[in-house]
Formats: C-alpha cells, structure tokens, sequence
C-alpha cells in the first residue's frame, strides 16, 4: 500500500502537493470555481459530512513561484523539530493510503493545472475531529465488486496486478457515465490529466530519469496495467465501451493515488473518501484518520494545534522519493525525517556475474565454468526455482541438463536490492551478497556448508569471512557504484546546481521532480562511494595505525558519514575483520 492515498503501487518542497496544493498564501490565491466545488461541498454536507472547520482553497501558478511554500514549509518544519512526536508508524496507509497532491501537479506550464488545499478555518486544537465523512459518501472495493464487470473478474480468478485497486477502477469508469450518479459532484473535481505521474510522460520527460532504474519501473508499471486491462476484457469484453486503456490507466493512478486501506464493521477493504483525499502531504504528521465504526463515518483527527489560515496536511508515509514520484507524481526537496534519516533509495542489480565482469575490466581470466555453477547454485538457492538450479541437474519440462547460460538467464540469477543512507536490513544484505559474489573456492566451502554459522542463503552472511573476502566485497561494491554513476548523463554537482533555479527547472514540473529523484539516487551512491573508500583504507592496517585511524576518522568530517547516517558498520567490520 502506500503512504496515505495508498500504495502499493501505495513532500515536493512543501512536501507534498497532492493535487498540487502548497500552502500558498500570497495574493494570487483564489477560492475554487464556485461551480464544482461549491456543488461538490454541498453535496458532502446534505449527506452527513461535517468539515466546518476546514476549507479547501485553490492557487494559482504564481504561488508555485513566489517561494511562499517554501516558506511554510519551514516553518512547518521548525514547530516539528520542537514537537519531536512520537510517531507511531503512522496506520501505514497500509490500511491504505492515497496522495492528493501529485493529483493535479503540472503547475508551472499547464493552464488547467489545479493546486488545492485544504486549510484551517479557524485553530484546530489537538486531539480534534476536523473532518467526518460518511460510509454513504465512501465508494469501496465491495461497490465495484458487485458490478457485473466486478462479478465476472470475481468468477474468474484471474491473476491482477492490483486485485483490489482494480474493482474501484470499475466502480469509478463504469459510474461516471452515469449523469445522475450519486457520486457524480466527487466525479468532477477529479482530475482530467494525471500529466504529472511518470507512466504519462512523453519521452522527453523520462529522459530526465536516465539511468535510473524508475524508468523500468515506469515501463513494468504501464505493462502491468495494459495486461490487467486486456485480461478483463477477454472476461468482459463490454470494459472496452466503458473506457480505453488510457482511460483505464487514468483510473488506476487515481485509485493508487487517492485510496484509503480501512477496516470498516470489521471488513478489511480500501476505499475512495471524498474531501479527505485533498489533504496534501506533510511530515512529521498532523493529523490521523481512521474509520470511526461508532459514527459509520471516516474521520481525520488533529495530533497537534493547527492555526487559523494554516494548510491541514496529512502524512503519506515515511517513503522513497521512488514511491512518491512513480505514485503520486511528485518529489520531495528535502526528503529527510526529523532525525536526519533520509528514506532515498537506490536500486542496485547484483549478480555473480559480476567478478567475470571485474576481471575483464582487469585483464584477468574468468572464474572455472564447475566453480561458477558451485556459486550460481548457493545464489539462487532462495529462490523459487532453486530445486531446478543444482548443477548438472535437469530441466524435468525439457528434459535438458542446465548449464550455466541458463542459470544466468533464470530471473534468480539477477538480484535487484534496493539500499539508502542506513544500516538496516538491506544494506547488510547487500555486502553479504557482494561476500559471495567475491568468494574464492575456499570461502564459498565456509560460506555454504555452514560450520558455526549456517549460512543458508546469499543474503545471510552478516558478518565478514576474512580480510581478503571483505576487502573484495569493498572493491566490488566500488565497482557496482561508479557504474551505476556512469549511467547518468548528469553528475550530482550538476543536479545540485540545476535545481537552484527556479527558471531552469519551475517548481512542480516534471523535469524539476525528475532532477529530485536521480539527485537523491547519486547521493545514496556517493555515500556507498565514500564506504567503500574508506573501508578499503583502513581495512589493511597493522592494529596499532587502525586503531589511530579510527579514531581519526571519527573526529574528521568524513565520519559524519557513519555518525548522521546512522552507518557505523564500516568500522565494525573493519574491527572484526582484524579480529581473524
């Protein structure tokens, strides 16, 4: 799932704008048409919602350029730091989440872009309900499954890319045809154009993601939603008079961006909640949301005091500028948490092809072909077809011997691990598997028939092997990092610079949001960069001059690396490999 509005397929300087809404305050701000929006609160309020103390609010394009969200948001940000709230992994937009910010986002050129906000009337006090919307006013997975469309996909059993997304994409197409749909007053402040989300970009935006691996994910994503539309309609071939498959598309990016995961009367379930789904994104969080089963209603609740005239924000969650950009099509500036954590990712692809590749470069001669089977078969032992991998084993459908070029060829052969400024799970499995990548015949033997510690897969080896296994793996990682640098047709200095201009790259734009993103790839990059750097200086040491670079290093600017980034264990490593 994903931050608030959903996710799984679940700020940008504000943090998030949603249907790009910042909290802009400057003259140039504007009520929302009196036509739809009017139409669509008087809609919410004849029903039962209740939202008095709120108000949405409309900017124009000069408060994206006028730095006035930039300048909430820091104050934002400063009350934040002095709040230091306890954060219960906020309900995890697991119970779904969606996004109304990167709803409308195409603000600096597009004339029909719409940024919107939903703001405090008066001060909310903590601990206040300051949106109520009712279950009548929700449209739920169970709506879309009892369409004829819905029961047919139910009957069926077929193997969705979104199996829950998809039966609100059917309520939503299918209902909207209707004029005289209860839903219609919600149906026409959606937007028209999801511009902003990258599986809608032309190639001259995607370019500004060279060489990153969002563009595979962009392509997977649009794949994924092509097959989905083509299987449900050779089950129910009338989808095809609803919507085409770019308006199936519109649908789903609608449903990812704007969905809640709730429990309602004990039923697990998402849902689309009008009004609720404007909030845009904003962290630590203000506010929290739940269905309340006693009032039958959706509820959003202050955490803490909001002022009159403030934006209300929601939280989308604790996310990758990845998930938000490919999500809810926007990208946040500055993407760290109050305690200086960054979320920012980077994919890394790992195989044991690698060393091959290494020793080219080298002029070396490759590894035995009987070695790299050994090693390709401890690879891949955690993977599904793990069974069918054992060297010279054969393939029971074709009933020929593998050998290496079909081990290499299985999607188990090539690991994608993604890792951030941190040391948590996945950064000490990528340096195990950078361990067994870089395993000569003896450490593999360690490394895979157990002994003291049972190394069951490639991603077990948490602790170093030996000084020359560790100072390989460094090597590697090295390697790993600088090629995935090359791919960029940008350095970071250049994305740094760029991103200083307003005019270069106008605020809420396509290009300005895919700048963010690759920057925050080559700074995860440059930090693995640094590790490995280090760690390679350091690692050969005789004890008494390791000790005194230790202690050097930790009293040098280069150990904020470790210190900030919560990334202490290059010297631990370093320290337990001195051990052997």
């Amino acid at each position: 799932m994903e931050g608030l509005k959903t996710n799984v397929e679940h700020d940008v300087p504000v943090q998030g704008l949603k249907h790009q809404n910042v909290a802009g305050m400057g003259s140039s701000m504007v009520s929302p048409s009196p036509d739809k929006f009017e139409r669509f609160e008087k809609w919410l309020r004849e029903n039962g919602a209740q939202f008095d103390m709120v108000e949405l609010r409309e900017y124009g394009s000069e408060d994206a350029n006028n730095g006035a969200f930039e300048t909430e948001h820091a104050i934002l940000r400063r009350n934040a730091e002095t709040i230091m709230e306890e954060e219960e992994e906020e309900d995890k937009k697991e119970e779904t989440c969606v996004s109304s910010y990167a709803m409308n986002s195409q603000c600096a050129n597009d004339e029909d872009c719409e940024m919107r906000g939903v703001h405090a009337k008066q001060t909310i006090l903590p601990n206040t309900t300051c949106i109520s919307i009712p279950l009548s006013c929700l449209i739920t997975v169970e709506m879309g499954q009892s369409t004829q469309i819905g029961q047919a996909i139910l009957s069926s059993e077929l193997d969705l890319d979104a199996p829950k997304h998809v039966f609100l994409m059917i309520y939503l197409l299918l209902d909207r045809r209707n004029p005289k749909s209860f839903f219609q007053p919600y149906y026409d402040i959606l937007p028209k154009t999801l511009n902003n989300m990258p599986i809608f970009w032309d190639e001259e935006h995607l370019n500004y993601l060279e060489g990153s691996y969002l563009l595979q994910q962009v392509y997977d994503r649009n794949k994924a939603i092509q097959e989905d539309y083509e299987l449900i309609c050779e089950i129910a071939p009338q989808l095809k008079e609803i919507a085409t498959l770019d308006e199936f598309k519109w649908a789903r990016m609608c449903v990812c961006s704007r969905n809640f995961g709730l429990i309602i009367n004990g039923v697990r379930t998402s849902a689309l909640v009008p009004h609720a789904d404007m909030l845009n994104h904003f962290r630590p969080r203000q506010t929290k949301w739940t269905f309340d089963n006693e009032k039958q209603a959706f509820t959003i609740t202050s955490l803490q005091s909001i002022p009159s005239g403030a934006q209300v924000f929601d939280s989308y969650g604790q996310k990758c500028n990845h998930r938000f950009l490919l999500n809810y099509g926007f990208a946040i500036e500055d993407n760290t948490e109050l305690d200086g954590y960054c979320p920012n990712e980077v994919s890394l692809k790992l195989s044991p092809a690698l060393v091959n590749e290494v020793a080219r470069d080298r002029n070396k001669q490759p590894l035995s072909l009987s070695f790299q089977l050994m090693k390709a078969e401890f690879w891949c032992r955690d993977s599904a077809a793990a069974a069918v991998l054992s060297v010279g084993s054969l393939n029971i459908s074709s009933g020929k011997s593998l050998g290496l070029d079909d081990l290499i060829s299985s999607p188990s052969y090539t690991k994608r691990i993604r890792v951030n400024v941190s040391n948590n799970e996945n950064t000490k499995a990528m340096m195990s598997m950078l361990r067994v990548i870089v395993a000569d015949e003896d450490e593999l033997a360690v490394i895979s028939c157990g002994g003291l510690y049972m190394h069951r897969t490639c991603k077990d080896v948490r602790f170093a092997i030996c000084i020359r296994n560790e100072r390989a793996a460094l090597l590697l990682l090295l390697h790993v990092v600088l090629k995935a640098l090359a791919a960029y047709p940008t350095s970071l200095a250049e994305d740094k610079l760029a991103l200083q201009s307003m005019e270069a790259l106008p605020p809420f734009s396509n290009i300005r949001h895919a700048t963010i993103q690759v920057r925050g790839e080559k700074e995860v990059l440059f930090h693995y960069k640094n590790l490995a750097e280090i760690g390679l200086s350091v690692i050969d040491l005789p004890e008494a001059e390791f000790e005194a670079s230790i202690r050097a290093l930790q009293e040098s600017a280069h150990y904020s690396i470790f210190r900030h980034s919560k990334n202490p264990h290059i010297i631990a490593f370093c320290t337990i490999v001195l051990m052997y």
